[in-house]
């Protein structure tokens, strides 16, 4: 009897053991951890560094009328603002002077001259308070008597007459010039030669982007470029592909809405005309934007576009994403200071 309960003890103990030989280990349950975050008060912006190429094209403007060998230049290479009055250069230490006008300097002007040169000339003259009365295109004697005040003042001979040579006559004044290239001092100058050149327009602004930017660089957003102290401001006009690489994006610039040039009167000497520089300039990919910050993470997009976050409550709260960083924070609303938001560990549906 006792051998016959010993063998069923065996049997049941064995048929135990196989069982739990067979059965898969039970793991115990991993509890996923809840990451929450604060609502807290945050800035965004995204900016990216770019050089920024600047090109200013000339064209000959004005023409001399004196032989002679270049003493000096008053322009600076790279373009200089010149004046009615301006000194341009000297040619054997005599001055040449701007004057504003369409017909260029032909001849000598003196007493019993008239035309369209005359009139120029006395326009200036009336202008700066040398001449009284109206530009009537006739030298005469009140026109002498002006025109030596005003040499005077440059230590010239007052002989009442303006030589040929004296003036260079320039369509637009103010205007930008600089000295025809590879024109220098010491050089023989002749009448009809043509020493100056002044920019055709405004410069032209551009830059090559960055092949992972393309798709997020668009019109209209922001540039700065600093010049010689100085900020201008711009924005993306246009995409094209570059003309020297077909691989190649360049974003051209334009000034911004309601004004009317990007360097405006501080071009000349910060831009060279006539050539090519490059300033550094930042592309304001994301405007600086304030508000209440959470991690971007945190944020779910359902497919009709509506963003949402979860409150540690459970409540699911919509939201709309007013901007978001490279760095993984956006700035949102309809939320509140203060608030928690699930970042993970719980389904987030809007």
């Amino acid at each position: 009897m006792s051998w016959t309960m010993s063998l069923c003890f065996a049997v049941a103990v064995g048929w135990w053991a196989a069982g739990r030989a067979t059965r898969p280990p039970q793991v115990a349950a991993i509890e996923t951890q809840v990451v929450t975050a604060e609502v807290i008060d945050g800035i965004v912006t995204v900016q990216q560094a770019y050089g920024i190429t600047v090109r200013w094209p000339t064209v000959p403007v004005g023409v001399n009328g004196l032989e002679g060998t270049l003493t000096s230049v008053s322009l600076k290479s790279t373009g200089s603002e010149v004046k009615a009055g301006d000194v341009l250069y000297t040619i054997d230490l005599s001055p040449v002077l701007a004057v504003e006008g369409d017909v260029p300097a032909f001849r000598a002007l003196e007493a019993g001259s008239r035309g369209v040169d005359v009139k120029q000339l006395e326009t200036f003259l009336v202008r700066r308070g040398y001449l009284s009365g109206i530009a009537d295109a006739f030298y005469d004697d009140a026109t002498a008597a002006a025109v030596n005040r005003w040499l005077k003042a440059y230590g010239l001979a007052q002989d009442g007459r303006v030589p040929l040579g004296r003036i260079v006559f320039l369509p637009t004044l103010p205007s930008t010039l600089a000295i025809a290239p590879n024109l220098r001092i010491g050089a023989r100058v002749t009448p009809g030669q043509e020493l100056l050149v002044g920019a055709t327009s405004e410069p032209s602004f551009s830059f090559r982007v960055l092949p992972e930017a393309v798709a997020r660089t668009t019109p209209g957003m922001e540039v700065t470029i600093e010049a010689d102290g100085l900020v201008w401001r711009a924005e993306v006009e246009r995409l094209s592909a570059s003309a020297d690489d077909a691989d190649a994006t360049i974003a051209t610039l334009r000034a911004v809405t309601g004004t009317a040039s990007i360097c405006g009167e501080n071009c000349a000497g910060a831009v060279e005309l006539g050539g090519a520089s490059v300033l550094p300039g930042t592309l304001v990919l994301v405007p600086t934007t304030s508000g209440l910050q959470v991690p971007s993470a945190a944020i779910r997009t359902n497919a009709a576009g509506a963003s949402c976050v979860l409150l540690v409550d459970g409540s699911p709260r919509r939201v709309t994403v007013d901007a978001s960083s490279d760095d993984g924070r956006s700035i949102i609303t309809g939320v509140t200071l203060g608030d928690r938001v699930v970042v993970a560990g719980k389904n987030i549906t809007c």
